[in-house]
């Protein structure tokens, strides 16, 4: 799974790192715990109902819990106030709790957040993968209610404007084919979470004339996309560069600030047998090696502006296959 990278170091000359965040069903919270425990070790915490954390793992803290914050919220929260009800509190609160969980495992699905790797030492992942596919998980494809991905964090090289530019340059340009080569589910391509940049946003970086600032990078995108929603989430790491302004954009909007690309495309294909993480990983390898590619990405991005300038119909197909000539893909 370690194929190379070509800016393979973080700012500290170290080996950039990866995570990944898998959605899915079909186990519940406490057995997904035990699988990983299994497999790598460590103790299990029950945070609440819906959070576990397996932690000192032989490599790292993992987290397991149910992906919806208003089942936490309520997990944590007292029902009763100030009432003075001559109840057991405790019982109503799991029975109360266990109508929940039944509902919620029918659309909210289990996500494990795996702690973040160098890049070349992530196939150790795919051990839990296995055990999950042998254990009948279910993703993307068990249930048209299933809406589920698989999100990548990757760590960026650096944070200088030139870098950031060129990867979101790349990550346009290469889209379409990402979403033909992905063949993404219907009730994710439906559902707001990974909704694509606006047309004029995407048209804006390409244009070779666009070289921003960090300050202006910042502000046009929280300008065009204000929300963590989008195929490629910048916003952790533009809360690493300027906090105040991305809370602000974002209000209640949960946001790490990281400096990781959050890559949210991919199906959670977990019920397939066939399907492994390096799967996805090899895909966005793509926008690493065209964002490595100045030259390349300047040609196809004024290439892109033509196309899309001359296109009445079907251009994304037009050129998803455009890409995947000229790249070899």
């Amino acid at each position: 799974m370690s194929s190379c990278l070509p800016e393979p170091k973080n700012e500290d000359g170290l080996p950039r790192k990866v995570g990944f965040e898998l959605e899915f069903a079909g186990l519940k919270i406490k057995e997904a715990g035990e699988q990983i425990q299994e497999l790598f070790g460590g103790e299990i915490k029950k945070q609440h109902r819906y959070e576990y954390t397996v932690f000192g793992t032989e490599i790292g803290d993992f987290q397991v819990e149910l992906d919806a914050r208003i089942l936490k919220k309520m997990a944590g929260s007292d029902l009763f106030g100030d009432w003075d009800l001559d109840i057991d509190e405790n019982i109503i609160r799991d029975s109360i709790g266990d109508i929940v969980d039944k509902l919620a495992r029918a659309v909210i699905p289990l996500e494990v957040v795996m702690p973040p790797l160098p890049y070349n030492e992530i196939e150790v992942l795919e051990r839990l993968r296995s055990k999950l596919q042998e254990r009948k998980a279910e993703g993307t494809e068990s249930s048209w209610m299933h809406a589920f991905g698989l999100h990548i964090n990757i760590e960026v090289p650096n944070l200088e404007t030139d870098t950031l530019l060129r990867y979101l340059r790349s990550f346009f340009v290469l889209y379409p084919w990402l979403i033909e080569e992905l063949d993404i589910d219907f009730s994710r391509r439906i559902s707001p979470f990974i909704d694509h940049f606006p047309d004029r946003y995407v048209e804006m970086v390409l244009s070779p004339g666009y070289q921003p600032t960090v300050e202006h990078l910042i502000s046009d995108y929280l300008q065009f996309s204000p929300t963590r929603n989008r195929p490629l989430d910048m916003m952790p790491i533009f809360a690493m560069i300027d906090g105040d302004r991305v809370s602000g954009a974002l209000g209640d909007e949960k946001n790490s600030p990281r400096p990781t690309f959050h890559y949210r495309l991919p199906n959670s294909r977990i019920e397939d047998p066939d399907w492994t993480f390096q799967d996805e990983w090899n895909r966005w390898l793509e926008v690493e090696k065209l964002a490595a590619n100045r030259e390349m990405l300047r040609k196809l991005s004024e290439l892109y502006l033509q196309r899309k300038g001359e296109a009445v119909l079907a251009f994304k197909k037009e050129w998803a296959q455009t890409t995947k000539i000229l790249l070899d893909l």
